[in-house]
């Protein structure tokens, strides 16, 4: 039976509490990986076992910003992988080395590219050298960001407002398969809620990135489009803590709560595209400091 976390987030800190449970939960019921044969794998070679719960869903109302405080979360960082995701669209990696950003170094490939994943799917940006698939510029799919924009906007009411990350056709040329690979929108009594779907959540270090990335996506596109913010909901189907990490979270877990900041986003952006890093700021996010966990490959 799935098990449902549904937090009406009217106090500050509460994310912190919402990740706490997720980790204690774990921890005292996840079921161990060891008996199979794991594709990730430590920097050293050793396999990368994980602890897991199934099937774990989380509902926020968001009346705060859900981020971490228990450890120092990098929200530039999370941005600008979001930036160059959803706006640049491209799996081409010079957006983020432009800005120091090296989280997807260890996937990225000879070419400069993490292949046909994530941001081409979004937009099928191919490398300005041509196409990895032969297609020409007019035969590229239609860009997904777009069409979901207008559709919001023009037929609201549709329950087809999806965005999918995640193609087979296109996975055997992916560096890495999309964790976080759709997402649904619903435009109920002019609010704007948002349903992310995650097959495989690494919850030491994915996890934070993802929420609190999917919860600026939710404030951007609810600007341009002009509704008020509705609900934001993860269905997690792997949720899992990799044995490295088990250590530091027990010990992050139980440190107190600072207030939730503040995310102020430029009210003067009305174009989607037109989003920079130069319009964040994360007002007053007080924090523990940086918590080390190795990186699985």
């Amino acid at each position: 039976m799935t098990k449902v976390i549904f937090y009406e987030v009217s106090t500050l800190g509460q994310f912190d509490l919402i990740y706490k449970d997720i980790v204690t939960d774990i921890m005292a019921n996840g079921i161990w990986d060891k008996d199979q044969k794991v594709r990730a794998k430590w920097a050293d070679g050793t396999p990368a076992y994980t602890k897991s719960v199934i099937s774990k869903q989380i509902v926020l109302d968001n009346a705060e910003v859900p981020i971490l405080t228990t450890k120092r979360v990098a929200w530039k960082t999370a941005i600008h992988e979001l930036i160059w995701f959803y706006i640049k669209r491209t799996s081409d990696v010079s957006y983020l080395r432009e800005n120091n950003v090296k989280i997807w170094e260890e996937w990225t490939r000879e070419d400069g590219t993490i292949g046909r994943a994530y941001g081409y799917q979004l937009g099928k940006s191919f490398p300005e050298d041509g196409s990895p698939d032969g297609k020409r510029q007019s035969d590229r799919i239609t860009n997904q960001v777009e069409k979901l924009i207008d559709g919001l906007k023009n037929n609201p009411a549709s329950r087809r407002h999806i965005i999918s990350l995640y193609n087979i056709d296109d996975n055997h040329d992916m560096a890495l398969y999309p964790c976080v690979w759709h997402n649904q929108w619903l435009v109920k009594a002019n609010k704007l809620h948002l349903i992310v779907g995650i097959r495989s959540n690494d919850v030491g270090l994915g996890h934070p990135f993802n929420v609190f990335q999917y919860y600026v996506l939710q404030r951007m596109i609810a600007q341009v489009t002009g509704y008020e913010l509705g609900t934001l909901t993860f269905n997690i189907n792997d949720c899992h803590i990799y044995e490295r990490h088990l250590e530091p979270l027990a010990k992050q877990i139980e440190l107190e709560p600072f207030e939730a900041p503040t995310l102020w986003i430029n009210p003067e952006v009305k174009n989607f595209d037109d989003f920079t890093i130069e319009d964040f700021k994360l007002l007053d996010y007080k924090h523990h400091e940086k918590v080390p966990m190795e990186v699985a490959i």
